[in-house]
């Protein structure tokens, strides 16, 4: 235990990101947040105008915490990703130091529930880092940030079925990454009751109610926030939204079957579990026209 948390710390001191991760991390009122985001939001680059989609988008997520996409990718753009996917090596964050694995092999723990792939193999899939800087979705993060977004992490992930029932973000909690922030989640599976369904309650990003880092146990939240308020995201494969995940959520856990899905997280500031140094463009199939400052943290 000891040793755990001295290695903790030395990469604490090491890495100026954690610093203001964990400053902003000391203030949970969503009112003060805001209020503090909008006075760093203006000394970012200003992005561009806003647009009335864009506009409509940012204003669901300040209301309701929460903006349905639609389809961002096709049946076959699923499968070709899926196929990707499957044939790379991903780790189990909770346990570092294990064998790396196949996600759909034999070298899983039978107790592990999720599989991340590495930043570098997320930059040369097909399809992702060109969604991650969509014109449309790139304007509706800006209108809501109140400047021009930078990517401060990448992620896709399977899970799985386990024994131990829900672990970790399969309870409901708040993420609080940044002072403001969005994500953008794609199913690239599909998304049934029994398979994974990302799970969030409405309006609760800007509730001073369980403004806490913790763990709630889902009897709570649906007392403070009543049943109607939670919403259960099944979906068909290539489905997409973004989500202000200060906004109380979780993972539901699998009961059948796997979930692969993708993840883009649009912030003001680096994030301390993205790369610690920007991968060499020489490295990365880059699609055409990227703005160096929304992609900064991720590519050289």
């Amino acid at each position: 235990m000891i040793a755990r948390k001295l290695k903790r710390l030395k990469m604490v001191l090491s890495d100026s990101r954690w610093w203001g991760f964990y400053v902003q991390r000391r203030f949970m009122s969503p009112r003060t947040r805001n209020w503090l985001a909008d006075r760093m939001a203006r000394r970012r680059p200003a992005g561009t105008a806003t647009d009335a989609a864009a506009a409509a988008a940012a204003q669901a997520l300040r209301q309701d915490g929460i903006f349905m996409l639609g389809e961002l990718f096709t049946p076959a753009q699923c499968q070709e990703l899926r196929s990707y996917f499957e044939g790379l090596d991903a780790h189990d964050p909770y346990r570092p130091g294990s064998p790396r694995f196949k996600p759909l092999g034999e070298g899983r723990h039978p107790e592990a529930h999720i599989a991340h792939h590495d930043a570098e193999d997320i930059l040369n899939a097909p399809y992702l880092l060109q969604l991650a800087n969509d014109p449309r979705i790139i304007a509706a993060v800006t209108a809501f940030l109140g400047c021009k977004p930078s990517i401060g992490y990448l992620a896709a992930w399977w899970s799985y079925h386990t024994a131990l029932g829900a672990q970790q973000a399969e309870f409901f909690h708040r993420d609080v990454d940044d002072w403001r922030f969005v994500k953008l989640f794609v199913y690239l599976t599909d998304v049934g009751a029994d398979s994974g369904p990302h799970v969030y309650v409405r309006a609760s990003s800007n509730d001073e109610r369980l403004a806490e880092i913790r763990r709630f146990p889902d009897e709570e939240v649906a007392q403070v926030f009543g049943e109607q308020a939670i919403m259960t995201m099944t979906a068909q494969a290539g489905q997409g939204f973004l989500e202000d995940t200060f906004g109380i959520h979780k993972g539901q856990p699998v009961a059948q079957g796997t979930r692969l899905i993708f993840q883009a997280v649009y912030g003001l500031s680096p994030l301390p579990y993205g790369p610690r140094e920007p991968v060499p463009s020489s490295r990365v199939r880059l699609p055409p026209g990227l703005d160096r400052w929304t992609n900064r943290f991720y590519v050289a």
